[in-house]
């Protein structure tokens, strides 16, 4: 078996030693390669301001798909002026009190399904809403009434719903701002 083996090596070194052999004899020279040295030919030198103006004109394409892509998901939940309070409290990370819906409810004559949304409290032109949002959506606003009562709640920041009977459920939602209540209907 070994004898057989070397007998079947020594034939394929003979047979790559001939054709290395016959590449050799073809005249092609490994050494003279010109297309190496000639790689770079035909390239524009760019400027320094040149690569920041590209740059920059990138990161304002960038920016505008993305400012474009936030619009059409709807608005930001928390904003605030430069160096106010609610800035200063906004880097603070607000945690949203997350609602389970488990009924379908009636808002506005819009049925809300089944669900988790962040609920946000806003208040527009003296007006309290609590805002039903999933991801920078708002699926839903529901006019509440302002209180200074805090429900007999240990967070601050809070939602709960109770069943007051005749298919009709009450929110009660809590944050920094301010305390409020909500009627809605389910089905």
């Amino acid at each position: 078996m070994r004898n057989k083996l070397l007998c079947l090596l020594s034939i394929l070194m003979i047979f790559l030693s001939s054709a290395f052999a016959e590449e050799l004899s073809s005249g092609r020279d490994w050494n003279a390669i010109s297309e190496v040295e000639n790689a770079w030919d035909g390239q524009k030198i760019i400027k320094n301001s040149e690569y920041e103006k590209i740059v920059n004109e990138l990161e304002k394409r960038k920016n505008a798909k993305k400012i474009r892509a936030e619009k059409k998901a709807g608005q930001m939940l928390m904003k605030g002026s430069e160096g106010s309070e609610s800035d200063f409290l906004s880097k603070f990370d607000e945690q949203y009190p997350l609602l389970n819906l488990t009924v379908p409810i009636k808002t506005g004559g819009v049925e809300i399904p089944v669900g988790h949304y962040k609920v946000v409290g806003t208040k527009v032109n003296g007006k309290v809403y609590l805002n039903l949002c999933q991801s920078y959506n708002i699926v839903a606003k529901i006019p509440a009434i302002e209180t200074n009562d805090d429900f007999n709640q240990d967070e601050i920041n809070f939602i709960h719903i109770e069943d007051v009977g005749n298919n009709v459920l009450k929110f009660i939602y809590g944050s920094m701002k301010f305390n409020a209540y909500a009627y809605t209907k389910y089905n």
